[in-house]
């Protein structure tokens, strides 16, 4: 995980990068994950320097946080049972959970093949990311990548023919790197989505992809098709 660590850490700039490794920070249970080599050096530097006061009013910025927090998640208890799948996104953890919510506002669920459904939430730097809602046993055809893409697993879990993926971690594909990522059964699989480029998919799909592109706005491997 120290490759991925040091890849969110170089790009945290971007805001669907951001995204991507807070959520990525909140599922997986291992401290460890946000940790870097650099980071011993880090503190053995910090702990060379000279305290300074914390400002008057510390406390009460902290005390603001937390109270936000509640409020967030008073917001998705609230929000269980109103909208398509609200009960389920008021589960995802709570910065994807935020963001899907926030989108919501201004967008919706799109179809984007059989079993599968996309929410755009924000564009990046020359990324855009998406919540992918995938059904049980649904999946894309093989297919390559004309750019990067790093693809989160939030709930369930998916086979490419190469590896299997369950939440909390994390796929990077990139040009070259062929796959037909299919769901698991018994559990819908929700992913979070990273994308600087679209899908290039092979035969039929790859014909049909030359003739009509993909949809409008669409990158994702799981909604390029």
């Amino acid at each position: 995980m120290t490759a991925l660590s040091d890849l969110f850490a170089q790009r945290l700039a971007d805001p669907a990068i951001r995204l991507i490794a807070e959520t990525t920070a909140a599922l997986r249970a291992d401290a460890g994950f946000a940790q870097r080599p650099t980071d011993a050096a880090a503190g053995a530097l910090l702990s060379e320097e000279t305290p300074a006061p914390l400002g008057s009013d510390a406390l009460e910025a902290v005390l603001s946080r937390i109270e936000a927090a509640e409020q967030a998640d008073l917001g998705a208890a609230a929000a269980i049972g109103q909208g398509r799948w609200a009960d389920e996104i008021a589960d995802l953890p709570s910065p994807l959970r935020e963001a899907a919510f926030e989108a919501l506002k201004t967008a919706q669920w799109e179809f984007v093949g059989f079993g599968i459904r996309r929410l755009p939430l924000l564009t990046g730097d020359g990324s855009v990311a998406e919540l992918m809602r995938v059904e049980p046993g649904h999946g894309v055809a093989p297919h390559d990548h004309g750019d990067e893409e790093l693809t989160l697993i939030v709930t369930g879990g998916y086979f490419d023919s190469h590896a299997h993926y369950g939440p909390g971690d994390v796929s990077v594909a990139r040009p070259g790197f062929v796959h037909d990522p299919k769901a698991d059964p018994g559990e819908v699989c929700y992913l979070l989505a990273v994308t600087y480029g679209p899908a290039k998919f092979q035969g039929a799909f790859g014909v049909l992809q030359a003739l009509m592109g993909p949809p409008k706005g669409a990158k994702s491997v799981w909604g390029g098709h």
